[in-house]
């Protein structure tokens, strides 16, 4: 009898799509907490050209960091409740945060790809942190 194995494909998707979510969340928030302390600064309506180049700015490296740490804590979510393959869902949560990433590319330059390859990375990062914590549950292989 073969050995089954039950992908938490929700799970995986739900995961990612809300991790990227968040990221976009939290980025927005960032930006408009910019653009009320230049309001507060000004004391009156803050200076557009200054809040478009703090978005400029920093929001390319601010997402992506963003993106891979919500990755981290969704992939490590997902890959505590799987007993196979959890280097791979940990990865596919990645993938799955940072496939929506590609509808925002107008022309991908290097830091388009660093964005892309980042949240893969976090979660396989994520899965050897949950794997990590499964080996005193798992059984162990007799030697």
């Amino acid at each position: 009898m073969t050995d089954r194995i039950r992908a938490p494909w929700l799970s995986i998707v739900l995961a990612g799509l809300l991790a990227f979510v968040l990221s976009m969340v939290i980025n927005a928030a960032t930006v408009a907490g910019y653009a009320m302390a230049l309001a507060i600064k000004a004391q009156g309506p803050p200076d557009a050209n200054k809040i478009a180049a703090f978005a400029g700015r920093f929001m390319p490296v601010l997402g992506p960091v963003v993106l891979s740490l919500l990755v981290l804590i969704a992939a490590r979510w997902v890959v505590r409740r799987v007993r196979s393959m959890p280097i791979l869902f940990g990865v596919l949560v990645g993938v799955v945060a940072a496939l929506p990433t590609v509808v925002f590319l107008h022309g991908p330059n290097l830091g388009d790809l660093i964005g892309f390859v980042l949240p893969p990375l976090a979660g396989w990062l994520g899965a050897l942190w949950a794997r990590r914590g499964l080996r005193g549950i798992l059984p162990q292989e007799a030697a």
